[in-house]
This record gives structure tokens, C-alpha cells and sequence, in this order.
């Protein structure tokens, strides 16, 4: 053949296809450019102080590389279908299965070459701004360094080359696997009318019931975590079991009644999604889950930046905070002078010192008795945990007395049901009287579905309790006796930080004649939040739009094929007398069975997971449900809108092909 023909022919085929290439060539450029961003960031030395945001940032560009060969074989897997029947006409008039592999190289190629080198312009283009956006998302100075890394240019290059590579290779065998008669028919295979399945339908059912049920019936953060991966698992099989078949049930059941089937409108949007439901159920599927996904990340992320400010408050009551881990009481006296002699030489007013001895255990409740966890134990739900205090703090820090003896323990229930006597450790204690509330803060409250403050007659006694719990837990898992000591300091943010850093250094500057308690500001905590939670919001953002991107391509992807795959059927109903306004009124009738109906199981899937995420929400010291629910609901609409939206663009276009 003449030199270049076949790079010829690609480009003519490419122009051709335009319908088909355009989009998914667009889509190479905004996944290029998104992971080229995602790698420059990772890459820049000013965010790798940060550990954790280091690692999310890894985290991310995994995701993001993983996600990009997943979509683009998807994607192409559309594109194939579409053109087996060129690709066997080839075949008819002559060409060998080696000239098409040619052809699908040079198109393979220049796709590959055009997407990728377009996405790393577009990428170095935005690159800037996505870095001053990330400055600002983390709180970072304006004046941090900005720099373009070849390394992240490289990375990127390498991997879509890969993938195209491989798109290549993919295509090709599934070329020679098939015939020239198998090509060419490739447009009506599997236009058989499907059994349904029932065996696949209950088990979708009983996948999304095991799912709703694991998320629905967690009560505390460790049982939510436990969960969480087997419950997605679980709704993500059903999903996937209840499209293929129940969606085929369903469409049979509308199909036996008369009244309803044996209308213009319906009777070809039924029988039209029937007959080829099997290839639709996946592709449905796939858009519940992306959207889904979208929902999910982009509320949970929004929600956790949003409410850094009462995180903050829930995290540290009081502006400043020192904890000392196995003091003793000299260590404690000695810790207090040094917190008082750094506010006389920083000429500093401290408000609502408030110094404290407790022990929080962690232990199994069985009825009134509290026992060590087995750390073989998956009973979640009767973990408890038990905040103890002493007397004399508690009289201190309430104002109200208390007149115990040993043995015996007045308690306030933050969470569970209140014993009248309990043992803890084989030890008995009596309920000498039920507290209203309780003058320390229960931080940790949200990690077990019972939690108990416990206060105890004195020192002696608490420290027998710690004895109890370490002769139990004789490994990491024992806790230790702590004393805080919390308070503020008049004069506001810029005055609370100069103290921090004055007592960080006099607490430093005396190691050698005390122990070294940490020392922790709430305003030097924001930065590190900022960071931490800018870092997540960054990445949901990142993920949800190529969610969003990957729901909106199947969306256009099916109506494109379905509509040449309808084109010949309606123009057969408008011979035998079906006039322009009924075949509208049935496009309708089917689009908004096929694409409504992903979105709203999409809808039902975020409802199911609200608690079970307000649980892991907890653990990021986010405990507003009222204000996660509102974030979701913000987000919920206004992706319903950018679905409806995309919905009318594409059914516009189907009709167009259809009519």
C-alpha cells in the first residue's frame, strides 16, 4: 500500500467519528491535565512538612491513575462497539487483519498523542491556579515557592502512553478474535427478548438489604469503620444484581399490564429498554455508583472544611491545653508553677485554669460489668468506655461536694444506660449517686455507644484503678493516668499563641527537672486542620469531578449508540403510521425510565450511608449531623440539577439521530 495511507485513513476515520472522539478526547485532556496537577502538587517540597497531607496527596494521584485506566477502557469500550461494523466492512473489501491493526495504531496514536500533549498544555496552563487555590484551601502563605517539576510532567507522559498502549492492544485482540460476518453483525447481537433472573434479583436484594442494614445498625466510629468497607461492598454487588435483573423483572411486570403497555408511548419505550436491558443494566449501574460516589465524597469533604471552626471548639474547649502522662502529684505542683511563672514573665492574664488528674479506659460492657476487650472481639456495639475523676477535682471544678468511700463511685452517663452498681475489672463498686452533668469534656465520647464519668473517692483510689486496668491490659492497649491542665488567655488569638510558643519553650527549657508533657493551642491545631481537611476537600473535589465527568461520558456514550441502535426501529413505526409527536413523547417516556432511575437509586444509596458516614464524621471531631445533612442536601440538588441538565442536552440529541 502507499506510504502514509494508513495514518491517512485514521485521520479521515477520527474526522468521521468526530461524534464520538470529540468527547472522549476531551475527556483525555481533563483527566491529563487533573492527574499532571494532582502529581506538581504532590511533588512541591512545601507540602511535605505535612505527612499526612503528603500522603493524601500520593493517596490521590493513585486514585486518580487507577480511575483514568479504568475510564478510558470503559470509554473505548464504546467506541469499538460502535465501529465493528467498519472495521468488518474493511475486512469485506479486502483489508487483512494486519491493515486494520495499522489503522488502529495511527488512530490509537494520534488520539494518544493529542490527548496527552493537550492535557500536560492544559495542565501547565492551570497548574498556577490550581497552586494558588490550594494555597489558599490549605492556609498556606501566599509567598510558598511555585516551580514546574519535570518529574510530574515525566510521570504523567509515562502513564497515559501506558494506557493507550494498551487501549491498542485491547482493541486489536478483540478484532482478531472475531470475523468479518461477526463484525458486521455485531449491531443486532443479543436482540433476544431476556429471561428474568430471579436467583440474581433476590440475591441483589439480599446484597442491598446485608448493606442498608450494616450501615444503618452501627452505633459508635470503631463499629462504623469496621463496617464500612463490607457494607459498600455489599451495595455496590446489589446495585449491580438488581439492574441486571430486577430492572428486567420490572419492565416484564409493565409489559403484562395492558392498560399501560399498549400505548404509543410506552409500548416502545418498554419493549425498547426490554430487549436490550442487559447491555444497559451495567452502564445503569455504573452511573448509580459514580453518582453516588460524587455525592458522597463532595458532602462529606465540604462538610468536614466547613465546620473546621466547631471542630476546633470540640477539639480544644479552652484555647490552651498541657497534658503530663504517669505524674505524680510533685510533677503536677512543679507543672503548675511553670504554666504560672511563664504567665508572669510573658505578663500574660490566664482565665479559667481548670488542672485535673482522670483515667479513660476503654473496655467490653457485658450487662454492669466491665471487662478487658479481647482483641480477638468483634462486639463493637458493647464498647465502653469510662472517664474517671476524683472527688476533690470534681467539687473543684463544679462546685458541688461529694462524700465517697472506697468502693464506692458516683457516675454521670454521657452515653448508654446508667448501672446502679457495676464491676470493673473484678472489682465491685456501688452507685453512691447519678451525676447530672459532668465539669470535663468528653472528647472521645463518640467512639463507643456507652461512655461513663466516673468519679471515685480520692488519689488513692484512682491510682488503684489505673493498677486494675494495666494488670489486665499488660500491653500498648492499657491507658495511663493523665493530668491536664486547660485554661485561656485574655488578649485573644495573637496573645493565646505568643503564651504557646513562651510555654513550649520554658516546658523544652525545663526537660531535665520535670517530665515533658505535651503542650497543644487551639490556634496552632486550625493550621494543621487547615492543611489536613484542605488536603481531604482538594481530593473530593478532584474525585467528584472525575466521577462527575466519567457519569456525564456514559450518559452522552449510551444516548449516542442507543439512538443509531433505534434510528431503523422508529423509522419503521413512523412508516406503519406512528407520527413525530408520539415517537417524542416515547423518547421521553424511555429516557426518563433509563436515566431518572440511577439517580434516584442513587438518592436512596446516600440516605442509607447518612448515618453510618455521621459516624465516621465523629472521628474527625465533626458531630453537627444537622449541618451534614444540610451539606448533602446542597449537594444532592445541585448535582440532581447538573443530571437533569445533562440529561436534556443528550436527549436532544438522541432525538435528533432517532428522527
Amino acid at each position: 500500500m502507499p506510504r502514509g495511507l494508513y495514518r491517512r485513513m485514521a485521520v479521515v476515520n477520527i474526522r468521521g467519528s468526530r461524534r464520538f472522539y470529540l468527547p472522549f478526547l476531551f475527556t483525555v485532556l481533563m483527566t491529563v491535565s487533573m492527574f499532571y496537577s494532582m502529581c506538581s502538587i504532590s511533588a512541591n517540597p512545601a507540602f511535605e512538612s505535612s505527612v499526612t497531607v503528603s500522603e493524601i496527596l500520593r493517596f490521590g494521584t493513585g486514585v486518580l491513575g487507577i480511575f483514568a485506566c479504568i475510564f478510558l477502557f470503559y470509554t473505548n469500550s464504546f467506541l469499538m462497539k460502535r465501529r465493528k461494523r467498519e472495521l468488518g466492512l474493511y475486512q469485506v473489501l479486502g483489508l487483512e487483519k494486519r491493515h486494520i491493526a495499522r489503522i488502529l495504531f495511527w488512530e490509537t496514536a494520534l488520539l494518544g498523542f493529542l490527548g496527552t500533549a493537550g492535557g500536560l498544555v492544559l495542565g501547565l496552563l492551570l497548574d498556577r491556579l490550581m497552586f494558588l487555590v490550594v494555597l489558599w484551601i490549605f492556609r498556606y502563605p501566599v509567598s510558598t515557592q511555585y516551580a514546574v517539576f519535570p518529574s510530574a510532567v515525566a510521570r504523567t507522559a509515562l502513564l497515559f502512553a501506558i494506557l493507550f498502549a494498551l487501549l491498542f492492544c485491547s482493541n486489536v485482540l478483540s478484532i482478531r478474535k472475531a470475523t468479518a460476518i461477526e463484525l458486521l453483525n455485531s449491531k443486532s447481537a443479543g436482540e433476544r427478548e431476556p429471561r428474568v433472573k430471579w436467583a440474581i434479583a433476590v440475591l441483589g436484594f439480599a446484597c442491598l438489604a446485608a448493606g442498608y442494614y450494616l450501615a444503618l445498625s452501627v452505633t459508635n466510629l470503631m463499629a462504623a469503620l469496621t463496617v464500612l468497607f463490607a457494607a459498600v461492598l455489599l451495595v455496590m454487588a446489589g446495585t449491580y444484581c438488581l439492574f441486571l435483573a430486577g430492572c428486567t423483572a420490572i419492565l416484564k411486570m409493565l409489559k403484562k399490564r395492558r392498560k399501560y403497555y399498549y400505548r404509543a408511548d410506552h409500548f416502545a419505550a418498554v419493549s425498547g429498554l426490554l430487549y436490550r436491558m442487559k447491555q444497559n443494566a451495567v452502564g445503569l449501574a455504573n452511573i448509580c455508583i459514580l453518582s453516588t460516589g460524587v455525592l458522597l465524597v463532595l458532602s462529606t469533604t465540604v462538610c468536614l472544611y466547613a465546620g473546621i471552626r466547631e471542630i476546633l471548639e470540640v477539639r480544644f474547649p479552652k484555647e490552651i491545653s498541657v497534658r503530663y502522662d504517669d505524674s505524680t502529684a510533685a510533677e503536677n505542683e512543679a507543672l503548675l508553677s511553670l504554666v504560672q511563672d511563664t504567665a508572669r514573665d510573658e505578663k500574660a492574664v490566664l482565665l479559667d485554669l481548670r488542672g485535673y488528674r482522670n483515667l479513660s479506659v476503654t473496655m467490653e460492657r457485658q450487662g454492669d460489668d466491665f471487662v478487658p476487650i479481647d482483641e480477638h472481639s468483634t462486639k463493637w456495639k458493647n464498647l465502653a468506655a469510662l472517664n474517671f475523676l476524683t472527688a476533690q477535682d470534681y467539687e473543684r471544678l463544679s462546685g458541688n461536694s461529694l462524700h465517697l468511700e472506697k468502693g464506692e463511685a458516683a457516675i454521670c452517663t454521657a452515653k448508654g444506660r446508667a448501672p446502679r452498681d457495676f464491676s470493673f475489672a473484678g472489682e465491685h463498686f456501688d452507685v453512691a449517686e447519678e451525676l447530672a452533668d459532668f465539669p470535663v469534656e468528653n472528647g472521645y465520647a463518640y467512639m463507643t455507644a456507652n461512655w461513663l464519668n466516673v468519679v471515685v473517692a480520692d488519689d488513692a483510689e484512682l491510682e488503684r484503678i489505673d493498677a486494675l486496668q494495666k494488670s489486665v491490659y499488660r500491653d500498648m492497649a492499657a491507658s495511663v493516668l493523665e493530668y491536664n491542665l486547660s485554661f485561656n488567655v485574655q488578649g485573644g488569638e495573637e496573645a493565646s499563641l505568643a503564651f504557646y510558643r513562651a510555654l513550649a519553650d520554658a516546658v523544652l527549657a525545663h526537660a531535665d527537672s520535670i517530665k515533658t508533657p505535651s503542650v497543644s493551642c487551639r490556634y496552632q491545631f486550625r493550621e494543621e486542620v487547615y492543611t489536613l481537611y484542605g488536603s481531604m476537600l482538594f481530593l473530593g473535589i478532584y474525585l467528584g469531578c472525575m466521577f462527575l465527568a466519567a457519569t456525564v461520558l456514559i450518559i452522552y456514550y449510551k444516548q449516542i449508540s442507543e439512538g443509531y441502535e433505534d434510528r431503523e426501529r422508529y423509522v419503521i413505526m413512523q412508516k406503519v403510521g406512528m407520527d413525530r409527536r408520539e415517537i417524542k413523547k416515547s423518547i421521553r417516556s424511555q429516557m426518563r425510565a433509563l436515566f431518572f432511575l440511577p439517580l434516584a437509586t442513587a438518592l436512596v444509596h446516600c440516605l442509607a450511608a447518612f448515618h453510618i458516614m455521621t459516624k465516621v464524621m465523629e472521628g474527625f471531631y465533626m458531630n453537627n449531623v444537622r449541618m451534614f445533612a444540610l451539606v448533602t442536601l446542597a449537594v444532592a440538588g445541585i448535582f440532581t440539577l447538573v443530571y437533569f441538565l445533562v440529561f436534556r442536552v443528550t436527549s436532544r440529541t438522541y432525538y435528533r439521530i432517532v428522527s
